[in-house]
């Protein structure tokens, strides 16, 4: 029995040396464990950060679309309108360039009414002259012909009283607005 005492005494050893192994292995594969789990978990806090960043970098890039879909349609609507009103200033030129052919062509009318009127005017002042020459020559004519007409009554009268009648329907024929004034 003293063997099997002493037998049991060395399992009892190498038990314990195996416990004492196993405790110590289980010591470093608890340790190990923590260390894994803590590196773990610290992997789980970055990746969790780089998540959140990530997200926040998402809502931040969304806000940009969003921003710049609506300055992209703000540019579009002003590009519509700057098109619309480069049309109408287009037409509104067209529309001046011809009312201006329009008035180059009404001024050249006026020009050649103008020139047209300018030679009648000169024409009618050159006829007013030819009128006025001849109506000083009739006059000088018509004063002549009247000095001629009482030469020949005062002569008539001289001639006598006989023929005073004949020198009165002269001088009547001469002169009717006196007859008729002396009548």
């Amino acid at each position: 029995m003293l063997e099997e005492l002493q037998r049991l005494q060395a399992y009892i050893g190498v038990l314990k040396t195996r416990i004492n192994h196993y405790e110590s292995e289980n010591a470093a594969l608890s340790t190990a464990k923590q260390t894994a789990e803590e590196q773990h978990h610290a992997q789980i806090v970055q990746r969790n950060g780089i998540i959140t960043a990530k997200q926040d970098e998402i809502e931040n890039l969304t806000e940009q679309l969003s921003s710049t879909q609506a300055q992209f349609q703000q540019l579009n609507q002003d590009a519509t309108a700057l098109a619309d009103r480069y049309s109408r200033l287009e037409k509104s030129c067209t529309d001046l360039k011809n009312r201006f052919q329009e008035i180059l062509a009404e001024r050249n009318e006026l020009r050649i009414l103008k020139e047209k009127m300018l030679n009648d005017q000169r024409m009618n002042q050159h006829e007013i002259q030819t009128l006025k020459q001849e109506r000083e020559r009739l006059l000088q004519k018509n004063e002549h012909a009247k000095a001629k007409v009482e030469a020949i009554i005062q002569r008539l009268a001289i001639l006598g009283t006989a023929q005073d009648h004949h020198a009165q329907e002269i001088q009547q024929l001469a002169h009717p607005a006196e007859v008729s004034e002396e009548g």
